[in-house]
């Protein structure tokens, strides 16, 4: 029974330590950022707030937003991703394809609009239907980096991997900035068999002097893969490889100046070594925190509790 409750208290310790560090993450994320309600987004560019629109289940007005936008010729491909997301979130994408073929008879070539009658046939799972949108969207503009991720999805749904790989990959050239394109890449590295193949990615494009958003990008998501593994590492029993992991992700970090995100990094560098009774290493990890940013509460308490 003693042995039980210790393992329980070791559990709910290892919970609560990894919860301060997902909350320092959304800290982080959140630091330049103000909560919004739905007059505030008034003031957001349309496609923002289209955005936002969606993430409160505002559909109708989001739809108004996009169909305003592509009425005025403006937002491209994204304005009509967002308007199938829309009709997606009212569960009516037959209804966003009638709108999508009225347009499409007025502008029998418009990649974007070819693009969102692909993607509304992949949210069908109509594969072959959406294939050939999405070839038809890529010969109208061959720069579409939307256009190109979801042809990609559809291939990886075909277990075409090297395929869907190369479709990624010149989406994410064209566009390094799109995070969902990092997402497909890590899905289809998944079920190649090795996620840290995104890693090998940014080693590559950093060694060979790539450009600078694209190197950013990489090592973005390459950072994203060894947090996971760290959680995995942890979860195992395994703290000096834990605390190797998330020294990786800081040399990442500063090799690609991101600096709000070494705030995270260091104060979870700060609780696993003490964890390991490392109480120097610690307090030099939760002062770089507070050289950072002077008004983490965390890690005032922690620094302040080691001393």
């Amino acid at each position: 029974m003693y042995i039980c409750k210790l393992y329980c208290l070791r559990l709910f310790s290892k919970y609560c330590m990894w919860l301060l560090i997902i909350m320092s993450l959304s800290i982080s994320s959140l630091a330049h950022s103000q909560p919004l309600n739905h007059l505030g987004s008034l003031s957001l560019p349309p496609l923002e707030r289209g955005k936002f629109l969606l993430t409160q289940s505002l559909y109708d007005q989001a739809l108004r937003v996009y169909q305003s936008l592509i009425a005025d010729g403006i937002g491209g491909e994204y304005a009509f991703r967002g308007l199938v997301q829309a009709y997606k979130g009212k569960d009516d994408l037959d209804a966003a394809k009638i709108w999508i073929d009225k347009f499409l008879l007025d502008n029998p070539n418009s990649s974007p609009a070819l693009y969102a009658s692909g993607y509304i046939y992949y949210l069908k799972k109509d594969m072959g239907k959406a294939d050939d949108f999405l070839n038809q969207a890529l010969e109208s503009d061959s720069n579409n980096a939307l256009a190109l991720n979801n042809m990609s999805a559809v291939l990886l749904s075909q277990k075409l991997y090297v395929q869907a790989l190369s479709k990624v990959q010149e989406a994410i050239r064209i566009n390094p900035k799109e995070s969902m394109f990092f997402d497909n890449l890590r899905r289809i590295y998944k079920k190649m068999g090795d996620p840290s193949l995104i890693v090998a990615d940014y080693n590559y494009y950093l060694e060979q002097g790539g450009p600078l958003e694209l190197i950013k990008s990489y090592g973005m998501a390459a950072s994203r893969n060894i947090r996971q593994k760290s959680f995995r590492l942890y979860s195992e029993g395994h703290l000096d490889k834990t605390i190797a992991k998330w020294m990786d992700i800081e040399k990442i970090y500063k090799k690609i100046n991101h600096q709000n995100g070494l705030v995270p990094v260091y104060f979870s560098l700060g609780l696993l070594h003490e964890e390991k009774g490392d109480t120097q290493n610690a307090q030099k990890y939760f002062n770089l925190v507070l050289r950072l940013n002077p008004l983490h509460i965390q890690a005032k308490e922690k620094a302040s509790s080691i001393r």
